[in-house]
């Protein structure tokens, strides 16, 4: 068997790295709704390989009065709004879709990490 190689894989990480970084600037600066926690953290950005579609992965620190569903519903509401000031801050010529999702990574390595320390 052949090994397919991609000649764009490198442009999609540095797409995606810059979309990651430009993301979380519009969320801090621009997204004023009272139920989205401002304390997230974008853990890592997908992209499709025509460009059209971004999934976003996202992780929140928790408080009580916010919950991690109504943040996505939040976001994934906003994501055209989002993704229009993205097309103003980077220069593409397709600004990708943006699809907001929960990234459970961190709660797994925390359950990992107690089970580990229990031993």
């Amino acid at each position: 068997m052949e090994k397919i190689v991609y000649k764009n894989i490198h442009r999609l990480v540095r797409i995606s790295k810059e979309i990651k970084k430009e993301i979380s600037y519009i969320i801090q600066k621009s997204i004023n709704d009272p139920r989205f926690n401002k304390l997230s953290t974008i853990l890592d950005v997908t992209i499709s390989k025509d460009y059209s579609y971004a999934k976003v992965y996202i992780c929140y620190i928790k408080k009580k009065k916010f919950s991690k569903y109504s943040s996505l519903e939040v976001l994934n509401h906003a994501s055209s709004y989002i993704r229009f000031l993205l097309g103003k801050r980077l220069n593409l010529r397709t600004v990708p879709k943006l699809i907001f999702l929960y990234d459970f990574s961190f709660l797994e390595g925390k359950k990992i990490s107690n089970l580990l320390k229990n031993l």
